[in-house]
């Protein structure tokens, strides 16, 4: 099964299907396969929305709402990309200041990597490395800048 996970960057709109785009993204990183045994998640928003000052006698609470900004896609997998594709992403993450189109095939997100926490964790899975396989298994974390589609 071919994975609908993409990252890539384009001056055209944003298109859920990149691979056809016309003229095609300067940057186009296809994912080996999507999680099977990890997670995804697009609304993984854990950022603060607001604040509790305590007063002499009682609380104010700060509530700031939820906006597009505040959304976080996090996924994950194990024995999942190969070399090439742990490259890409690297180039794509030690970008300064890089944004980039997110898709699942479904939805599309303007996004830029996590830079605190920190946003590409990529390892070698070193159970399969000893069967002369080199598979990396990893973590991403992408900051939403706004939903495109």
């Amino acid at each position: 099964m071919a994975s609908k996970f993409r990252i890539f960057s384009t001056e055209i709109d944003a298109t859920v299907d990149p691979d056809n785009a016309d003229p095609a993204p300067a940057t186009l990183i296809a994912f080996d396969q999507d999680p099977l045994f990890g997670e995804y998640d697009p609304d993984g928003a854990d950022q603060d929305r607001g604040c509790v000052i305590r007063t002499l006698g009682g609380v104010v609470v700060q509530d700031f709402g939820v906006v597009e900004q505040d959304g976080v896609i996090t996924f994950s997998d194990t024995n999942a990309l190969e070399s090439a594709t742990v490259t890409a992403l690297k180039t794509a993450y030690e970008t300064v200041d890089g944004q980039f189109y997110f898709t699942d095939g479904y939805e599309c997100w303007k996004v830029q990597f996590s830079r605190n926490p920190k946003g590409l964790k990529a390892f070698r899975n070193i159970l399969v490395a000893y069967h002369s396989v080199t598979l990396f298994s990893y973590e991403i974390r992408l900051l939403v800048v706004s939903k495109e589609i």
